[in-house]
């Protein structure tokens, strides 16, 4: 039976003179029915930093970006409210990224060390996905039940309100509230690159548990104009070039200002990552994003203004 024909099954037996401390039961089945149409994807996004905080996992992801496949070794620990994760790539070239609290390094073979600003720490454990039910640039769903991994799964739809930014689709653990599975989606809704776990073992954290430190976006002083949303959240200058980190709570764009003499201009797309090179004689742009061609091609008009 359809809910709505329900509802009316009970006014239609209600009884008309019925007294008020008498319709409890009616008021059970309205509440009943709402409950069906009730969408909590914001509590169930809001469970994730506490699901990291609160649990030690490890497993086998698989990431597919493009038409490549890598499968990675992953262990996430949480002792006391600091938090530590290793991936490792099973297959492909070796390499390795470590987490110790805010601090992020990735490793490859050859020795070489790459160093993260703290300001992608919740990229790595999909924190910043917690908040997406507040972030006005998106809105959130509640999907179908799904299994990932041998586990039941809610899946949470986070669709972007314009073209300017990716949508999302996330596979939470009904028992834990972890990421099991996210996809990217492009702006046609093509999956852009996806990971998920395959093999996954969860434990409950040692010591007292606390919610993970994520380091807060603050808005810093840059000659680039907010576009479409997104901010400058981080600024470094290293060896005459100046890297401006862009965000809108979900996405990241990458903006590279540096000295050239030569007038160029390129696009490049790899695993999903669009790029855009520009350069006028003197300054050469370099932005780079999980994001629309048309966004990369907004912020590279600003720096011309």
């Amino acid at each position: 039976m359809r809910p709505l024909r329900f509802l009316l099954l009970l006014l239609i037996l209600a009884p008309s003179g019925a007294r008020a401390e008498d319709g409890g039961w009616l008021d059970s089945g309205k509440q009943w029915v709402q409950q069906l149409w009730r969408d909590d994807s914001s509590e169930w996004l809001g469970r994730i930093n506490g699901a990291v905080a609160k649990h030690n996992y490890k497993g086998v992801l698989v990431l597919v970006q493009g038409a490549e496949i890598n499968t990675l070794a992953v262990e996430h620990r949480m002792l006391n409210g600091v938090e530590s994760l290793r991936m490792r790539t099973l297959s492909g070239a070796p390499r390795e990224l470590v987490k110790k609290g805010d601090k992020i390094q990735s490793n490859s073979l050859g020795g070489s060390v790459q160093s993260f600003s703290p300001a992608a720490s919740g990229q790595i454990t999909f924190s910043h996905f917690a908040n997406a039910a507040g972030n006005k640039s998106y809105k959130t769903r509640l999907g179908e039940k799904a299994r990932v991994a041998g586990r039941a799964t809610q899946v949470i739809d986070i669709t972007a309100e314009d073209a300017w930014r990716y949508s999302y689709r996330l596979w939470l653990d009904t028992e834990t509230g972890l990421p099991l599975k996210v996809i990217t989606l492009d702006e046609r809704g093509y999956a852009v690159d996806q990971f998920v776990f395959t093999q996954i073992e969860i434990t409950p954290a040692s010591g007292k548990a606390k919610a993970p430190n994520v380091p807060q976006s603050r808005e810093i002083k840059s000659p680039f104009k907010e576009v479409k949303g997104f901010r400058v959240i981080a600024a470094e200058s290293r060896a005459g070039s100046t890297h401006y980190l862009f965000s809108d709570g979900l996405a990241s764009i990458s903006l590279y200002v540096e000295p050239s003499k030569q007038k160029e201009k390129a696009q490049m797309r790899r695993d999903g990552v669009n790029g855009l090179m520009l350069g006028d004689g003197s300054i050469r742009y370099v932005a780079m994003g999980k994001v629309p061609v048309a966004t990369l091609e907004k912020i590279l008009a600003q720096t011309q203004r």
